[in-house]
């Protein structure tokens, strides 16, 4: 063989080595989220909207950096719905696993754990399901979130009912003691006031509560025409069915969370019909944006993807999120988390979720929240008018 014809096959072969190494390359992202515990339910959800991203952005290629498709392997971890499981899981995510980016877990408490972590090693963490204010006041440069925080979150339920033609004058706010229903109750106190109402009855119950009859017969005695519950899933429907048994029938029961998961509507059956509930995203919104072309494309996608599941504001902000996080790696053109960083408060763009636009505390502050109600067994959009399917129906129907 001569020299020359020795060094062309060297050189091809070293290609080959090189592409084959390149094919192999990928961007790996840690997610530490509860698989079991007391926020299971919502942490598979947000796994689920991960999970989804993940597949979109690999079946288009992987995610564009500097002209480059890389793929993406997210890494998950079950923090068993604990902080500090959570932090040392993130820990290792960083250190051991070597991600470049973490999608972050479900809760605020949670979030405030893992927060700490991601900004020690500089890591960007996504925070779509992590709303508290307090998280964003800390100064922290790394953490991002695309989801309205709990501050506003409540702020259109109240607006709805301040414009219903005979508003209620009376308000009552329940919900258990933790960081994240703290926050809501707290606001929407604020807001209630500012608006005129009455605040008849505001009171904390201890989290993990299983007996909340004692809640109920306060709140009958405070006989608002408007209850606000703050807490999570599992209480409040325990709540709504202590309310059930002792025949307390506010004109209005709003929740800070979407009314229209199956948890709710299979837990409380007709006892569901007319609440409202509030939600950071509906598949009736109207954006639209890239690799989701829209709420639709994001609704008829995952129920293929996940056997006929519907997704819903937990699986929509998880797949924001991450997708948040592409778009800010493609602008920057770059894996390099300041340069990432720079490229996230850079954003103005729209997505199928909403408008992205970060400021330097890291919150999206054009994200808004969607009103709905449960009418015929089916949560529908309400408020805003402009994706309102039905008007609120007030005053409710009383409980049997």
């Amino acid at each position: 063989m001569s020299r020359s014809a020795f060094l062309a096959g060297a050189l091809a072969s070293g290609l080959l080595l090189i592409g084959a190494a390149q094919a192999q390359e990928v961007v790996k992202i840690g997610a530490a989220v509860s698989l079991t515990g007391n926020f299971s339910r919502e942490g598979n959800l947000l796994k689920n909207g991960y999970a989804y991203w993940e597949k979109l952005v690999n079946e288009a290629g992987g995610i564009n950096v500097a002209g480059k498709k890389i793929k993406v392997q997210v890494i998950y971890y079950d923090d068993e719905s604990k902080p500090q499981s959570s932090a040392r899981l993130t820990e290792k995510l960083i250190t051991e696993d070597n991600v470049s980016f973490i999608l972050g877990p479900y809760s605020s408490g949670i979030a405030t754990a893992t927060a700490a972590i991601s900004e020690k090693y500089k890591v960007i963490t996504m925070t779509p399901m992590a709303t508290a204010d307090s998280l964003y006041q800390r100064g922290y440069k790394f953490i991002f979130c695309p989801a309205p925080l709990a501050s506003t979150t409540l702020d259109p339920m109240l607006d709805m009912i301040k414009k219903l033609p005979t508003p209620p004058a009376t308000v009552a706010i329940a919900g258990p003691d933790d960081l994240f229903p703290n926050v809501f109750a707290g606001a929407a106190q604020k807001k209630a006031e500012a608006l005129g109402f009455k605040i008849a009855y505001n009171s904390k119950y201890p989290k993990g509560a299983v007996d909340l009859s004692s809640v109920a017969t306060a709140l009958k005695d405070a006989n608002p025409e408007v209850l606000i519950l703050t807490g999570y899933v599992q209480d409040s429907i325990q709540l709504v069915k202590a309310l059930q048994s002792l025949k307390v029938n506010p004109k209005i029961i709003g929740f800070a969370f979407a009314v229209g998961i199956p948890d709710v509507l299979s837990a409380l059956g007709p006892a569901s019909e007319d609440l409202v509930g509030v939600q950071i995203w509906d598949p009736a919104v109207k954006y639209k944006g890239p690799l989701v072309a829209d709420a639709s494309a994001y609704v008829t996608g995952y129920e293929k993807e996940f056997g006929g599941s519907k997704p819903n504001y937990i699986t929509a902000s998880g797949t924001a999120g991450a997708l948040a996080l592409q778009l800010a790696i493609e602008k920057a053109g770059s894996l390099d988390p300041v340069k990432v960083r720079d490229a996230m408060l850079q954003l103005d763009v729209e997505t199928f979720f909403g408008h992205v636009q970060f400021d330097q505390t890291g919150v999206d502050k054009k994200a808004s929240a969607v009103i709905s109600q449960v009418q015929g067994g089916t949560a529908v959009p309400v408020y805003p008018a402009e994706i309102a399917a039905k008007p609120v129906r007030y005053p409710r129907k009383p409980f049997e």
